[in-house]
């Protein structure tokens, strides 16, 4: 059987050799939208049987200079591809932009 992202909420925790983060991100018929405390995460995926490929932008929402962007830059587009850890789907990628960088992320669904 394929791995399959359901529609949902997820929980989403992330990190590069910069740092790490956490937002949310709402999956729901091939669209991906979330957010944290400073940018909004927007982009699509498709479930390709044994992984799932997405492609998600990020765009800063909130100007406060506390809140460091994970790759130094506010805007970027991430290309991941994800498989399936039990209960959770890991996702792993790069950013167009920084292409020499790993980007790790962990999505764990919590509602409908």
């Amino acid at each position: 059987m394929g791995i399959v992202l359901q529609d949902g909420l997820y929980k989403v925790e992330f990190h590069t050799v910069h740092g790490t983060g956490t937002g949310v991100i709402y999956a729901c018929g091939g669209k991906l939208r979330g957010g944290n405390s400073a940018f909004a995460f927007i982009g699509n995926y498709t479930d390709k049987g044994d992984c799932i490929q997405a492609r998600v932008t990020t765009e800063r929402h909130n100007p406060d200079p506390a809140f460091k962007p994970l790759f130094g830059i506010d805007m970027i587009t991430l290309t991941l591809k994800g498989a399936d850890n039990g209960s959770m789907i890991d996702f792993e990628g790069t950013a167009l932009q920084l292409p020499g960088v790993t980007f790790k992320a962990v999505l764990t669904r919590m509602a409908d």
